[in-house]
């Protein structure tokens, strides 16, 4: 069971599902008004993201692989009748959760009814399940980026609220985190297998550079053809992982995940033995600090097609913002400027965004993943294939 598949990791993730041999059927829930309206949401979003998309929709002769059911994760029973219910509980091993909006204005508050909540209530999913379902929560690095930490952070469970960037999206991801441990916690027999996985900062596919001109790094990207300029960020870490080795990390730490719970991978619990286990919690991120920032704009200017990005500027980060704002027309990258004004003010105008300086632990991560094992840094071949989508769509002048 899947949600976030109309998402670009989501959509990575369903992919690479549906080209596993060891996953019988995949249930897709999906914000929308009928079966057809979600069927055709998640097929847009596998195409947005150069992957195959589903066969036709037929109601006589259903997809034998892929389900799509409209949801409403804010409601208890999901909107589902008690017989679909009871089919999702009978049936599901694996629950991927995905689905959270990406929005970094908004406030804690409006992510409590879909998002919070919805958890919730897909954990009462799987509480009802007598196949004792694995659980991944897909949650972020932003939840503990402001941890107190001289060395870096661990894998494992965050209980100080303020662990988490001021941010509103951070914090419910906090929130989520926590609700995953006291379910972990309480959860009577059979017992459900929870794994936090914090996603790091996410970039391009590897094999077509498509990325989501909605996020901040390529809307900050978009802007250099017409700004002629972009922040300097110094040494900033180009610390990105390539959304589908992302998705590979998710399914390889499932399927870890099943070995240990069938007692192939790792210790088998002997008969009676009572132990307590600690929830689950890694890192899925590049943990690479090179290349940097200044390496990206040096590629930027090598292999734009357009005059004025070969020769972009880069300027103190509060002069490149006040650029921005000033720039006569509707950018799409301005609806980012109290952030980035924000971030840039944190870090006292020179680091970029607050919280880049953290270092993350992925030891456990790499034990579970052999896409962890082998990351290797951004490559400027991956540079410039992120550069030439980014490019492209900016001219284009389209959001994706």
């Amino acid at each position: 069971l899947l949600t976030g598949a109309t998402g670009t990791l989501g959509a990575h993730i369903l992919h690479l599902l549906r080209s596993s041999p060891t996953n019988t059927h995949i249930t897709c829930l999906v914000r929308a008004a009928s079966p057809l309206a979600a069927y055709e949401r998640v097929t847009k979003s596998l195409l947005a993201r150069g992957k195959p998309g589903l066969p036709p929709f037929s109601t006589t002769s259903p997809n034998p692989q892929v389900t799509c059911l409209p949801a409403t994760l804010s409601h208890p029973t999901l909107a589902f009748s008690p017989q679909t219910l009871a089919s999702l509980a009978d049936t599901t091993t694996l629950i991927i959760h995905a689905a959270w909006a990406v929005n970094f204005t908004a406030r804690l508050r409006s992510f409590e009814k879909d998002h919070i909540a919805g958890l919730a209530h897909l954990f009462t999913l799987a509480r009802a399940s007598p196949r004792q379902p694995r659980f991944l929560f897909l949650s972020s690095t932003a939840s503990v980026t402001s941890s107190p930490t001289t060395t870096s952070i661990s894998e494992s469970p965050s209980h100080n609220p303020t662990d988490a960037s001021a941010l509103g999206y951070s914090r419910s991801k906090w929130v989520a985190e926590n609700i995953c441990f006291n379910f972990h916690h309480s959860s009577s027999e059979p017992k459900t297998k929870i794994a936090i996985l914090r996603i790091g900062q996410l970039t391009s596919d590897t094999s077509h550079g498509i990325w989501n001109m909605s996020e901040a790094w390529p809307l900050m990207l978009s802007t250099a053809p017409l700004l002629k300029s972009l922040p300097d960020l110094g040494e900033m870490a180009l610390d990105w992982m390539p959304v589908d080795r992302a998705a590979g990390a998710v399914l390889e730490v499932a399927e870890t995940l099943t070995m240990e719970m069938s007692g192939e991978g790792g210790k088998r619990k002997e008969e009676g033995e009572e132990e307590e286990e600690e929830i689950n919690v890694f890192h899925i991120l590049n943990p690479h600090r090179e290349p940097t920032w200044k390496d990206l704009v040096r590629v930027v200017r090598a292999s734009s097609s357009s005059p004025s990005s070969s020769s972009i500027d880069l300027l103190p980060p509060l002069d490149w913002l006040h650029r921005l704002e000033t720039f006569p027309g509707d950018l799409p990258a301005k609806k980012l400027i109290g952030l980035w004004s924000e971030g840039f003010k944190a870090s006292d105008g020179h680091d970029g965004e607050a919280g880049q300086a953290v270092m993350f632990e992925v030891e456990k991560a790499k034990r579970m993943s052999a896409v962890m094992r082998d990351m290797e840094p951004l490559s400027e071949g991956m540079m410039g294939k992120m550069w030439a989508w980014v490019e492209e769509e900016a001219g284009r002048g389209k959001e994706v």
